[in-house]
């Protein structure tokens, strides 16, 4: 039998680490709560060495000082650690904590503040205003959320006391249209179908002339099939209305990186993060969005359709970055 001893900030991050180097049969033999964190001892019937203590470099710098990069200043490495459990490339976790932990570092400053310090020297965060001065298309991949969304700022331009047409563009004859209704009971009256590319353009034309403005909910969008992005651009240069990427937070990093950077080539500027509800680790999904220069627009931070979108700012990314702080407690804090 192996045994090791592992240290971490939360119990959570301990676990993840034990099951991330003995494997998922690993089991936990005790663990006790020491400053700054947990320490926890956990066994495997793998081969390998005896107790080797694995403690990880925040709790070990934070018994040194100094406010500088790395090994001299354990806030870094906290922020940087954080963000690394939470998926994010080491890279971008690095410049993370090096633009809000490391020389610009506030005596004094929390993991989360300066988390959102160092976002907010490198994302970019441009809400949808509840009155759209375009209209909007929805796009992105299958089971991100696009009607869901669709529905959620039709309700949210409703209670802001103005109203904007949701088109459901069925081109692709999967009911879509039904889809958003079903979300969409108290404004059900509103919805507009369109089955094929002339009726949506003959649609758009009609809701402008009348002074309206629509938020369109496209049919989903393989990334990586050329056929589908040549589509996508010819339907947004004809259509003229702004393309608004729907990105669940669920996924691979690096399969997240690559969807963003081919969307941002299409000509995509702004993006709803959507299924922070239900995705533990959201590191790569802010990560990608931020490498590929697309602004965060709105995080939709529960299921329910009434309040549930908020406005993205570092300081709630921030909070969605730290363990202690769940989807539900943002929700409480300004949904739009």
């Amino acid at each position: 039998m192996r045994m090791k001893m592992f240290a971490a900030e939360s119990l959570e991050a301990a676990k993840a680490m034990i099951f991330a180097e003995m494997g998922a049969d690993a089991v936990i033999l005790s663990e006790r709560e020491i400053e700054g964190g947990v320490e926890v001892r956990a066994a495997t019937d793998k081969l390998g060495g005896g107790v080797v203590p694995s403690e990880p470099l925040f709790l070990r710098e934070a018994r040194g000082a100094g406010h500088g990069r790395g090994s001299e200043n354990p806030l870094y490495s906290r922020v940087r650690d954080a963000l690394l459990w939470h998926g994010a490339p080491k890279r971008f976790a690095e410049r993370v904590a090096h633009e809000g932990a490391g020389q610009n570092a506030i005596p004094g400053d929390s993991p989360e503040e300066s988390i959102a310090a160092g976002l907010e020297r490198i994302v970019t965060c441009d809400p949808i205003a509840a009155r759209m001065e375009r209209d909007i298309i929805l796009v992105g991949p299958p089971g991100h959320g696009r009607t869901a969304t669709a529905a959620k700022l039709t309700r949210r331009a409703a209670v802001a006391r103005t109203a904007i047409l949701p088109v459901a563009a069925d081109l692709d004859g999967t009911a879509g249209g039904a889809q958003l209704a079903a979300y969409l009971e108290q404004e059900r009256g509103q919805i507009r179908t369109a089955s094929t590319p002339d009726a949506l353009f003959d649609m758009l034309r009609a809701a402008r002339d009348a002074g309206h403005r629509c938020v369109i909910d496209l049919p989903s969008i393989n990334p990586f099939d050329q056929d589908d992005m040549d589509s996508l651009q010819d339907l947004i240069q004809v259509v003229r209305a702004e393309p608004v990427l729907v990105m669940s937070a669920e996924g691979h990093p690096e399969d997240q990186a690559d969807s963003a950077r081919i969307f941002a080539r299409a000509g995509i500027r702004r993006a709803i993060l959507t299924k922070l509800d239900i995705a533990r680790r959201r590191g790569g999904a802010i990560s990608a969005l931020s490498s590929a220069g697309i602004a965060f627009s709105h995080l939709a931070v529960t299921p329910f359709i009434g309040g549930g979108l908020v406005p993205a700012a570092p300081s709630r990314l921030a909070a969605l970055l730290m363990e202690d702080a769940p989807g539900d407690v943002i929700a409480l804090k300004g949904a739009a």
